[in-house]
C-alpha cells in the first residue's frame, strides 16, 4: 500500500513536467528595420530590437531550453496582512539530475511601472524529478502585480 501511495504522489509531481501548453513564456526578441526615424525624441519610436510582451502575473523562462528542465506547477499570490504582496511558485524538476535555477521578482504599479527595485537573484536548487519553492515579497503597498524570472 505504502508503494501505492508512493507512486501516486511521483505521478502526481511529474504531471507538471507534462504541459498542456507547447509555448511557454520566453523572450522573443526582434531586429526591427533600420528605416529613417522621423519626429521628435519625445515621440515614442521602436529603436533596435523589439519583443513580444511579457503577460503579468506570470513566471518568464530566460530559454526555451531552461523551460525544459523546470515546470511551474502553481504560482499563487496574496496580500498580506501588511498590505504587500507575497507570492510563492511551486515547481517541479523534469531532470534526472540536480540543478540550480536563478529566480527574481519585479513588483509593479497598477500602471506597469515599477513599484519597487527587482528583487535580488535568489538560487533555486532542484533535486531530480521532485518539487522546490521559491518566495518572495514586496516591499511597497504599491505592488498591484509582478512578473517572476527565472534564468540559468
Amino acid at each position: 500500500m505504502k508503494t501505492i501511495v508512493s507512486t501516486l504522489v511521483l505521478a502526481a509531481a511529474m504531471a507538471g513536467c507534462a504541459s498542456t501548453d507547447p509555448t511557454p513564456l520566453v523572450v522573443e526578441c526582434k531586429v526591427a528595420p533600420v528605416a529613417g526615424r522621423s519626429g521628435p525624441a519625445l515621440v515614442g519610436q521602436a529603436y533596435g530590437m523589439a519583443m513580444t510582451p511579457l503577460p503579468l502575473n506570470s513566471v518568464q523562462f530566460g530559454s526555451v531550453a531552461l523551460s525544459r528542465t523546470v515546470a511551474v506547477q502553481n504560482l499563487y499570490a496574496q496580500r498580506t496582512p501588511a498590505d504587500v504582496v507575497q507570492i510563492s511558485v511551486r515547481l517541479v524538476s523534469c531532470i534526472d539530475t540536480p540543478a540550480a535555477i536563478r529566480m527574481r521578482t519585479t513588483f509593479l504599479r497598477a500602471d506597469t511601472a515599477p513599484a519597487e527595485s527587482p528583487s535580488a537573484w535568489k538560487v533555486v536548487y532542484l533535486q531530480p524529478r521532485a518539487t522546490a519553492q521559491y518566495a518572495e515579497l514586496s516591499v511597497s503597498r504599491d505592488a498591484a502585480s509582478y512578473l517572476v524570472e527565472i534564468a540559468p
